[in-house]
């Protein structure tokens, strides 16, 4: 666990360096628990969370998981539901400390059974690795709820210390590949639509095409016929292997599919392709499961998967259609729920037995100690309107004004924050640029910045708008890193078209506020404003932004 704490921050490739390390070893441990993070936050997502889930390892969702936990592991039904869960959310759950304290996963031997994954936050701050499996495991223990916040809360308040003495510092993380929201839900959609559009092919034409629908009612009966329809059409792999892409085989191969997820509890599952990922690994390009829709009994720990044309190849090359489907366990028979105090699976004494469980996870704390934790963090999100960042910012803006008041002209006795001033600052901003590309490549130039926080400032002096700024520095400077002013929505839509034109392309308040959507709020990114000068209409005006706040 030393090099959790070395003084080198190290790349993402530690995640995949053990890929060719000897099986068993912690490299080659921690390769393998990277790998899979996908495929269990898919399943998470798409078995065990609501539609309304986030899913973005923000610190606000973890008394909801935490309860969520503990009212699914009430009771034992006796499959391998409750175990699957758990690791869920103990992957969900080291995420989100990976979020909050930076750092990185590893690999500790001495946890649990045979070792178990770690978080490791950042070194800088010197605090010993979180072993989330072990934090879920104090919460359905203690039954209190509060345990994932109190670990985020721990967290939290590390980095607060650190940054009392070093405002600017900000903690660093090995990114996780390929576990962001946004690849999750286009695999489950994907999936999804797939095989919503086959079942539509199957009643619009397939079936009565394959002999009428009566034939094609999901049992084993019919794989009998399918087998029939397969070896008629092909003498040989390679005769079926040319025509496998085929919307009718395509049709035969899904058939199979459903059949499978009807009678033998297997979802349909896609695994999408990581551009990024090395050759090899399990989401690139040239992985077998990568890129294709397949069938997967994933919440069994002995469930079995299939690429659904590599079914019916197998039955062209002689195997029976019948033993094909069965590589798939039977449904497990369904026992008693037992209803009850929760407790831990005997599906996981293979990563944590009953005697790792005894000491908690997490450092003792008084109820004193709780309770001021509690109070100092609501674990919310990172404050925009009020951090150091942004702070520092508006300061060097003030203490820069009158300098930059002199050299607009005027003195600071011209530019007295008025909203007539605002068109005296149109016609100095189309004076010195002339084109978009121009003003923009000069965004970050000292006259252009103050002339934007003067923007912004006119709205937050006459609107009573409010600064933000995301409080964390990007790891690299990017377009469009600039402080915002937010305020209230007007009251209610102004039809007159003035109004309409006093709102940039770049607002909210450009569509109006919507009348559905009581929490909408004013945003203008005055930088944003000031370059859109040059491709909206002259008409357009700076100062139509005072009337977006009515």
């Amino acid at each position: 666990m030393d090099e959790c704490r070395s003084d080198a921050y190290q790349s993402d490739d530690i995640y995949m360096a053990g890929r060719h390390a000897p099986e068993g070893s912690a490299a080659h441990n921690l390769y393998l628990w990277i790998e899979s993070l996908h495929d269990i936050f898919d399943r998470f997502l798409d078995q065990y969370t609501s539609e309304e889930w986030q899913h973005d390892y923000s610190a606000r969702e973890l008394p909801e998981l935490e309860q969520h936990l503990l009212d699914f592991c009430k009771g034992d039904d006796g499959s391998d539901s409750n175990a699957i869960f758990i690791e869920s959310a103990a992957a969900y759950l080291g995420e989100t400390l990976l979020e909050e304290a930076g750092g990185r996963w590893d690999w500790d031997e001495s946890a649990g059974a045979n070792g178990l994954p770690v978080v490791c936050p950042d070194p800088a701050l010197g605090l010993e690795p979180v072993v989330p499996l072990l934090v879920v495991a104090q919460a359905i223990k203690e039954q209190t709820g509060k345990v994932f916040a109190t670990a985020a809360r721990l967290l939290r308040k590390a980095v607060r210390d650190r940054q009392r003495e070093l405002p600017e510092w900000w903690p660093k993380r090995v990114p996780t590949p390929w576990v962001h929201y946004g690849c999750l839900l286009t695999a489950g959609h994907t999936a999804d639509r797939w095989q919503n559009a086959r079942m539509l092919d199957y009643l619009d034409w397939w079936a009565e095409e394959a002999g009428g629908r009566q034939c094609w009612n999901f049992t084993r009966t019919s794989l009998d016929r399918l087998e029939a329809l397969l070896r008629k059409n092909f003498p040989t792999v390679e005769d079926y292997q040319a025509a496998s892409d085929e919307p009718f085989w395509v049709m035969a191969a899904w058939y199979v599919g459903k059949c499978i997820v009807e009678g033998k509890g297997a979802q349909w599952q896609y695994r999408g392709i990581n551009p990024d990922a090395p050759p090899g690994t399990w989401h690139a390009e040239d992985c077998y499961w990568a890129g294709a829709v397949f069938v997967n009994q994933r919440l069994r720990y002995d469930g079995h998967a299939e690429l659904l044309p590599v079914m019916l190849r197998d039955v062209v090359a002689g195997e029976s259609l019948r033993d094909v489907v069965d590589r798939f366990p039977d449904r497990a028979p369904e026992g008693d729920y037992v209803w009850g105090a929760p407790t831990w699976p005997t599906a996981l004494w293979q990563l944590a037995r009953p005697e790792h469980l005894e000491t908690p996870s997490l450092p003792p704390l008084t109820a004193a100690e709780r309770n001021e934790l509690e109070e100092t963090d609501d674990l919310r999100g990172p404050d925009w309107e009020d951090n150091h960042r942004l702070h520092t910012w508006l300061a060097e803006r003030r203490e820069n004004f009158p300098a930059w008041a002199d050299q607009a002209g005027g003195g600071t006795a011209a530019w007295d924050f008025s909203p007539q001033s605002l068109d005296r600052l149109e016609a100095l901003v189309r004076s010195s640029f002339r084109t978009y590309e121009e003003i923009s490549a000069e965004q970050d130039a000292p006259f252009l910045v103050g002339a934007a926080w003067y923007f912004g400032e006119v709205q937050v002096r006459r609107c009573g708008a409010v600064w933000r700024w995301y409080p964390q520095p990007p790891a690299e400077p990017r377009a469009g890193d600039f402080p915002t002013v937010s305020g209230p929505t007007p009251d209610s839509k102004d039809e007159d078209a003035d109004d309409e034109d006093a709102y940039g392309d770049d607002s909210d308040a450009a569509y109006g506020p919507d009348e559905d959507d009581d929490a909408h709020v004013h945003i203008c990114d005055p930088m944003s404003e000031l370059r859109a000068l040059f491709v909206r209409d002259p008409d357009e005006r700076l100062r139509h932004a005072l009337k977006a706040y009515g």
